[in-house]
């Protein structure tokens, strides 16, 4: 920095000149974004006066930054009409072709425009191929854009591959940047300890870095993630944090961002005056700088503190006003959550109907970006990840041990090689067993966290959603004078939770580890759905089998497949007899449900039941498959790793 400062001072008035203050500007702009503001339009007005448009670009790019970090958007919109102009007098200039779509991507990334904002990042990662940091800060972007619209496998995918090319060109501010967006997909599919481990770790980084404003970014989110785990201190404690820093350095969005997530914190320790004033803070400020995201986030949580002091009708409009904001922009996660808040104040109000349909509106949309299939990918693009990183590690440890063995060759005798071949044979083995050992422990902790989640995700999304359900319908009965309809559906939905609250009791406990007990469990369920239906089924097993022990996720998705299988048999395959076969091959266990009913097209056919079937065996790293054809009768199978 003092190189590029002295260079700044003697003046030279040429492209040297510039390319000093443009390098210095990169510096300072994660530190004094003020400073960096001043320096860009004076850098700008150089470039300008010396009919340098390349780098004028530039200070037109980190105008449209400096001016949207402080949440002065009309600003930043002039910075970028002015690039764009420049951008189409220069067609040929691939560089600033690139700075225009990038910029013109950020800037409509963070005023919300999400959808906008898409084509301008793909495109600029078209025209930029070079292996370098540049193609990796777009594959960060990119992945940030897919997040906030709510895909979060493509989101998860580019910060990964973001998050490789940081890493081949060990830079640590561009890693910092993709950990921390990988933790935001992790916490948006409530996998808190790991959005907290990968938060952490991007955390560290910055402030090794000394980059004041992603330290700030990734404080609030730590704030964030404690919220949910209802560590209310530690919570406050961050976001006290990132309050000061975001005052400190002048950056009225993200104190907005900041006030608003304490304001949340506050309504779920029911300390709602305190709410009350803080979510008022961050919609003045969110609507003073014209951030309409923030704004209509805070407008709605108000809203919902205020039931009582507003008409419906004014509060029912400005509702469903923010609601067509929202799909607009393409902000499905936040979308999903008015949906749930239109349905609570529909259902206030005693309009069950609406009430009603808001509700499905918001479980439809939720289950297709919070779903098991998502998480399960999104795990897999983890796992791709990790296991990339070892098999690097693995060949930079080859690399290392030939270069060791070629240096001893050259200063020992034959002797003396046998016996360090020998102790290093014997320290790699035990780094080995102690690192299996340790590998095997955290896998361990993670299957009971993941067991503890997936306990908690099934008690909110089925059992919690059935509940509302129940009630919307039971008040919506009481309303109508011909009520049989309503209180049909309400003994349905009273018997899936019943259902399914058996389910996961059974799943849990221990007792029933083994495939014997799970057999019981299976021949129950085949009697109480095929008997009624006359339809003959059969069991057919290798004796062995029922002395496996399965764990618990492994055992409930064996299940569920085998029920959704039997379901599907009861209710569409019009067939007269089912034959479930049970069997162990090696380390796999074999699971068939076979019927000689009417079939269908296996290429056509995309019911959510196949597609829970799929993704269970997935998640249990099994494979499953189904066969079926018109009048030749349908094949369900999956296998199962045992060992």
């Amino acid at each position: 920095m003092d190189s590029l400062q002295r260079i700044i001072t003697q003046r030279t008035r040429d492209t040297v000149e510039l390319n000093a203050r443009l390098n210095l500007i990169f510096e300072i702009l994660r530190r004094d974004i003020h400073q960096a503001k001043e320096l860009s339009l004076q850098t700008a007005q150089l470039a300008d006066s010396l009919h340098q448009d390349r780098w004028l670009m530039s200070a037109y790019s980190y105008l449209i930054i400096v001016n949207r970090e402080m949440g002065l958007f009309d600003s930043g919109r002039y910075y970028l009409n002015k690039a764009e102009l420049l951008s189409k007098a220069n067609p040929e200039n691939k560089r600033m072709q690139f700075n225009f779509l990038k910029s013109a991507g950020l800037f409509y990334k963070d005023i919300g425009e999400y959808n906008k904002a898409l084509p301008f990042v793909k495109a600029s990662l078209e025209i930029w191929d070079k292996q370098d940091e540049t193609r990796a800060g777009q594959f960060l972007n990119l992945g940030n854009l897919h997040y906030y619209l709510g895909n979060f496998k493509e989101a998860a995918e580019q910060h990964m591959q973001g998050l490789r090319l940081f890493e081949k060109l060990k830079n640590l501010r561009g890693q910092a940047f993709c950990l921390h967006s990988i933790g935001n997909n992790f916490f948006n599919m409530n996998q808190l300890a790991t959005a907290k481990n990968y938060y952490e770790r991007s955390l560290q980084l910055k402030e090794q870095l000394g980059d004041k404003r992603g330290v700030l970014t990734t404080t609030i989110s730590l704030g964030d993630v404690y919220k949910d785990m209802n560590s209310f201190e530690k919570a406050s404690s961050y976001y006290q944090a990132g309050l000061t820093a975001a005052r400190n350095l002048k950056l009225p969005s993200e104190e907005a961002r900041v006030l608003h997530q304490w304001a949340l914190l506050y309504k779920r320790m029911e300390e709602n005056e305190k709410a009350r004033e803080s979510f008022s803070k961050s919609l003045s400020i969110s609507k003073q700088i014209g951030d309409s995201t923030t704004f209509i986030k805070t407008q709605s949580e108000i809203f919902s503190l205020d039931l009582a002091e507003q008409s419906q009708k004014k509060r029912e409009t400005q509702m469903l006003d923010g609601l067509n904001t929202l799909i607009r922009i393409g902000d499905r996660s936040q979308e999903a959550l008015e949906y749930h808040r239109l349905s609570e104040f529909y259902s206030h109000n005693k309009n069950y109907e609406k009430a009603l349909y808001y509700l499905r509106k918001h479980e439809a949309l939720s289950d297709s970006i919070e779903g098991n299939a998502v998480l399960i990918q999104l795990k897999d693009v983890e796992e791709k990840y990790n296991n990339e990183k070892k098999q690097q590690e693995i060949e930079l440890l080859k690399k290392n041990q030939e270069v060791q063995s070629l240096e001893l060759q050259k200063q020992r005798a034959n002797t003396t090689l046998i016996a360090i071949a020998l102790l290093s044979a014997i320290a790699i083995g035990t780094l080995l067993v102690n690192r299996y050992r340790v590998m095997n422990r955290i896998k361990r902790q993670a299957e009971l966290e993941r067991m503890r989640q997936n306990i908690a995700r099934d008690l909110h999304d089925d059992i919690g959603s059935t509940l509302s359900s129940i009630n919307i319908m039971s008040q919506l009965a009481m309303q109508q004078p011909d009520n049989s309809n309503q209180l049909q559906k309400i003994s349905i939905y009273s018997s899936r939770m019943m259902e399914t609250m058996s389910d996961m009791v059974w799943s849990i406990n221990p007792v029933n580890d083994s495939v014997d007990q799970m057999l019981v469990k299976m021949k129950e369920f085949a009697g109480e759905m095929l008997e009624p239906k006359n339809m003959v089924y059969a069991f057919n097993l290798d004796e062995e089998v029922t002395h496996i022990r399965l764990d618990v996720e492994k055992r409930k998705s064996v299940f569920l497949i085998f029920k959704e299988a039997i379901n599907n048999a009861a209710k569409y395959s019009e067939a007269t007899k089912v034959d479930i076969g049970l069997n162990r091959v090696n380390g796999t266990l074999y699971l068939r449900v076979q019927d000689n009913g009417k079939g269908f097209n296996s290429s056509t056919a995309r019911g959510n039941g196949l597609k829970n079937m799929a993704a269970r065996a997935q998640a249990i790293k099994g494979k499953w498959k189904q066969m079926s054809e018109p009048g030749k009768g349908t094949t369900i199978s999956v296998e199962v790793p045992i060992t």
